[in-house]
């Protein structure tokens, strides 16, 4: 015949009963070693300061919609949590609060309000930011080119707590504007020369041209020789690194003792362009800009000359994902993308 569990504890020896009964200890309490993390309900807990502020269990009940014996079984719960007496009742319903319970009280406060910030901020996701992405000012066709509305759309998608903005940078502001936080991503023809912040080279490039006046001998060449461009007199600005200026100025042709170079202080290529509309002082630009030059101005082919290539450069210590995703977009820019353009 079966023999049930008790007909099994009854046969077992001293020693197996004691296991038992360990066992069945463990099971009833949610503390099975004073060392391990223990169990608490914080609905129970904001239960008891109530209790604890009406100390009455009918006052108190009536403020949680509860009956008195519902709240007392959702405090003898708690007790049971706790291993510890938080109340002692009285007479009509009039109760004390021990020692116990009035520190267990006094700590529950803070915990209870920092437990409901927590699940308002899981609730509302991450927090809201933007991502604001600097180009050297004149240079927005280079990022139409490249489709950066798309990308900012679909980074949005993919990061809906990203915001992202565009911001024209002043020439001389380029060599420390990440670290000034003025952006956040640098796209930029020219890795940034500062160990905080992360250059990465991109798989894009596009040609050079020649910018000259509408009244210059060239106006109407079309293309010229870049060697014979590097004899004219050449814009140049001297407060602008050479990081970035020399590829302007056509630093690989010849050393910077026998180039003609003219200086501006203009900061954006909007001013620039004014230096060359009148006279003989010539400049060059990316092949992006030629549609967008006046009735004062011409393009011309640079025959010869380097494509210049890009960066995308971040502060090192930025690692959220809205940055590393753009970052990781412009990488995935295919190399043929501004000769698909025509630039």
């Amino acid at each position: 015949m079966a023999f049930t569990s008790r007909d099994r504890s009854a046969c077992a020896g001293p020693a197996a009963r004691r296991r038992s009964a360990r066992c069945r200890s463990a099971a009833r309490s949610p503390i099975a070693d004073a060392g391990l993390a223990m169990e608490l309900d914080l609905s129970l807990a904001s239960s008891f300061l109530v209790l604890a502020e009406e100390g009455h269990y009918g006052r108190a009940a009536a403020r949680l919609h509860l009956t008195s014996p519902a709240l007392t079984k959702r405090i003898q719960r708690l007790e049971r949590q706790l291993g510890v007496v938080l109340l002692q009742r009285g007479p009509a319903g009039v109760l004390r609060v021990t020692a116990a319970g009035l520190r267990f009280a006094e700590a529950t406060g803070p915990l209870l309000a920092h437990a409901e910030a927590a699940l308002q901020a899981a609730r509302q996701g991450p927090s809201r930011y933007t991502v604001r992405i600097g180009v050297p000012a004149g240079a927005r066709p280079s990022l139409v080119a490249i489709g950066l509305a798309k990308i900012a759309h679909d980074l949005h998608r993919r990061y809906p707590e990203a915001h992202f903005t565009c911001r024209d940078i002043p020439f001389p502001e380029l060599s420390g504007c990440l670290q000034d936080k003025t952006v956040d991503v640098l796209w930029t023809s020219a890795a940034v020369p500062n160990a905080t912040v992360d250059s990465h080279p991109l798989n894009v490039d596009t040609a050079l041209i020649g910018v000259v006046g509408a009244r210059h001998r060239w106006a109407e060449a079309g293309s010229i020789d870049v060697g014979a461009f590097c004899d004219e007199p050449m814009l140049f600005n001297p407060a602008v690194s050479e990081e970035w200026m020399g590829p302007f100025w056509l630093a690989d042709i010849r050393p910077r003792r026998d180039a003609r170079l003219v200086e501006t202080l203009a900061s954006d290529h909007e001013h620039a362009l004014l230096g060359v509309t009148d006279g003989d002082t010539v400049m060059t630009s990316v092949a992006s800009t030629a549609p967008l030059l006046g009735p004062d101005l011409r393009a011309v082919t640079l025959i010869g000359a380097a494509r210049m290539g890009f960066h995308a450069a971040r502060r090192h210590t930025d690692g959220r994902d809205a940055v590393l995703g753009l970052i990781e977009a412009f990488e995935a820019v295919p190399a043929g993308t501004f000769a698909q353009a025509g630039t």
